[in-house]
């Protein structure tokens, strides 16, 4: 006879390390606990299942919803809790339950899998950090009593509130970021005792008590050189989000000859067309011809996220006002991505999502949106919308300029549309246009999560005219800024100011450069067929940093920022994912042309280039003393400069 102790949840709870532990309520536990959402469900389950097996005479249990081997996220009780949430009107909701035994024939009965199956452990999505109170971890083996344990623990809170309390008093506006908030203290104080209680066991009392008596001692002005080294700040262009040892480009060069050495990396896009970029303006037949198949196709198009067939109605459609069929969209927001084989597993790893961990076409989606949204890629199709414009000559622009631009985009009616424009000066990096879009169709779906416009942004925004800025101007105070962003993340934004259509935004972008200013971003495709506009100078981080199985494989900004300048962009605030900042996207694709440049200009130095008078110079052939000075990078050494130079060693 034996006594199961499944039904007492783990006093351990999910830090339990225990070998088949005795108690339940663990998250890889068969026979652990149902949570109440999914009990009646059970009950039915097993209902089902006894049918099917008095059909077939078979003894075979029926497998529980919360059993290991189902990968659906919508049937785990162990599935992340945390959800990014779109504001109201917006919202993404999780995708409804659907009970796995009426989706499963009645027969034949599964067949046992001859191969073992390894778990594979799946990222979770990030979570909002835990609330904890000050009480010690519980350990698997426990250095010390509860009660000596606590004591210094509270010890050890004590001195570090008493530090932050004083650099909150004392700190300057620049040092504000480096003051915790009571829960970062508390995760910080048990992080340091469950370090020391698991790698010090023997000794624990005494590194404890050295550890309180430590911050006892310490003074404010020492604590604040130790939280800065912890959260260290860049020492140029504060705007970038920087952690660690930070890579300053610094090219030894002027901004003019910044901007003139921009030509030897500008992309040629005319054998690019297959991969997005649009070399010519279309047709007003090819227009045309356009017009004539959407009119016959009567609205139907494909969902860029689940595959399905949808109409789409603009104008709304008059009996109901809806501006798409076919009800509700399913998808997985997350990328497909490999996880991290273990070098010991030899069974093949599935895709999984990012958003969920689900496998690849194991489910629908882990999230549900109102409505389906499509996308336009053709040039005509785009066209038809809006035509292109090739950039028009602006004898106003900077020649010494060059500008980084990066277009959010949201799903409309007339597929992706422009909802946001940013452009910054490079290579200084100053903001010269950041204005909201209205889009020229019904919105579906601002897609939020990635574009950083939020319903209440548009609804908000003030009217751009003649005569105000293009950039709001910088600064914190309550009229250029305000709380914005998703229910449970709420963060400081810019009050951008909205213009009529993507049409007046390219006006104003036009009213910025000219024919010969270079334009630099990443996926620069995307971002000029959002625009519409056509213009030959372009330099494309996509292309100047390819990957190394080239198009249509690319590299992602925040790989790249990481990679070569060892900085963090897009990185998430709050509990909720806000979004991206085409600011600091933009900004990010300019600082890595910078550094292409500079290593552009150190292999032409090696090759015999010099700056002479303020003007980048051509090495001059060895051998033709009359040769004038080149522009190709043609140059270097020569077999008459080595013969040279051994005659002149041998004398």
């Amino acid at each position: 006879m034996s006594l199961s102790l499944k039904h007492i949840p783990c006093p351990a709870g999910p830090n339990c390390s225990a070998y088949k532990c005795l108690f339940g309520g663990h998250a890889t536990d068969n026979d652990g606990l149902t949570p109440p959402e999914a009990s009646g469900s059970s009950q039915k389950d097993e209902a089902v299942n006894s049918g099917n097996d008095s059909d077939t005479g078979s003894s075979r249990k029926a497998p529980r919803l919360d059993s290991p081997q189902t990968t659906s996220s919508r049937s785990t009780p162990n599935a992340p809790a945390s959800r990014p949430t779109l504001p109201d009107g917006d919202r993404l909701t999780p995708a409804p339950s659907v009970l796995h035994s009426f989706q499963r024939s009645i027969s034949p009965p599964p067949k046992k899998q001859s191969a073992r199956v390894t778990p594979v452990p799946v990222p979770t999505p990030t979570e909002p950090v835990k609330q904890e109170s000050l009480n010690p971890r519980l350990l698997k083996h426990s250095p010390a009593s509860h009660e000596i344990r606590l004591k210094l623990v509270k010890l050890l809170y004590a001195e570090y509130k008493r530090l932050n309390g004083e650099l909150k008093r004392d700190a300057k506006n620049d040092e504000q970021r480096l003051v915790l908030s009571d829960q970062a203290i508390i995760k910080r104080v048990l992080d340091e005792e469950e370090a020391v209680a698991v790698g010090k066991a023997s000794v624990y009392a005494n590194v404890m008590k050295n550890s309180v008596m430590k911050y006892k001692r310490l003074q404010v002005a020492e604590w604040l050189k130790e939280r800065e080294k912890e959260a260290p700040v860049s020492k140029k262009r504060q705007h970038d989000v920087m952690e660690g040892n930070a890579v300053i480009v610094e090219t030894g060069l002027t901004p003019a000859q910044e901007v003139g050495l921009l030509q030897r990396l500008l992309t040629p896009i005319d054998g690019l067309a297959n991969y997005g970029y649009i070399p010519s303006i279309p047709t007003e037949e090819a227009i045309a011809k356009t017009k004539e198949g959407l009119e016959t196709a009567q609205g139907w198009e494909k969902c860029d996220r689940c595959q399905q067939r949808f109409k789409v109605f603009a104008g709304r459609r008059a009996e109901d006002g809806a501006l798409t069929s076919g009800g509700a969209c399913q998808f997985h927001w997350g990328k497909a991505y490999f996880p991290e084989k273990n070098p010991v597993d030899r069974n093949k790893q599935p895709k999984r999502y990012l958003c969920c961990g689900e496998q690849v076409d194991d489910t629908g989606g882990c999230f549900t949106h109102s409505t389906h949204v499509f996308k336009a890629n053709s040039p005509s199709r785009l066209a038809a919308v809006l035509n292109f414009a090739a950039t028009p000559e602006n004898p106003t622009a900077p020649a010494d300029r060059a500008v980084c631009f990066d277009c959010e985009m949201g799903y409309t009616v007339y597929g992706m549309e422009l909802i946001r424009l940013t452009a910054t000066s490079w290579p200084d990096g100053a903001e010269i246009l950041d204005v909201l879009v209205r889009p020229f169709g019904e919105i579906l779906d601002l897609n939020s999560r990635f574009s950083g416009v939020w319903p209440n942004d548009l609804a908000q925004a003030a009217l751009w005219r003649p005569g105000d800025p293009l950039a709001p101007p910088p600064g914190s105070d309550s009229d250029s800024s305000y709380s914005s962003g998703s229910e449970d993340g709420q963060v400081s934004k810019k009050r951008l100011k909205v213009v009529s259509s993507p049409a007046a935004a390219r006006e104003l972008l036009f009213s910025l450069i000219a024919p010969s200013t270079p334009l630099i971003g990443h996926g620069l495709e995307n971002d000029l067929n959002a625009m519409r506009i056509v213009h030959p100078t372009l330099v494309d981080t996509v292309i100047a940093f390819p990957h190394k199985r080239g198009l249509p494989y690319r590299l992602g900004l925040k790989s790249l920022m990481a990679t070569h300048l060892n900085r963090r962009i897009q990185v998430q605030q709050g509990p909720e994912m806000l979004g991206h900042d085409s600011a600091e996207d933009a900004r990010a694709a300019g600082e890595l042309v910078r550094f292409r440049v500079a290593r552009e200009w150190a292999d032409m130095k090696r090759a015999g280039w010099k700056v002479v008078d303020g003007e980048i110079v051509a090495p001059i052939m060895t051998g033709d003393p009359d040769a004038e000075t080149s522009n190709n990078s043609e140059g270097g050494l020569t077999e008459e400069f080595i013969e040279a130079v051994e005659l002149a060693a041998d004398e």
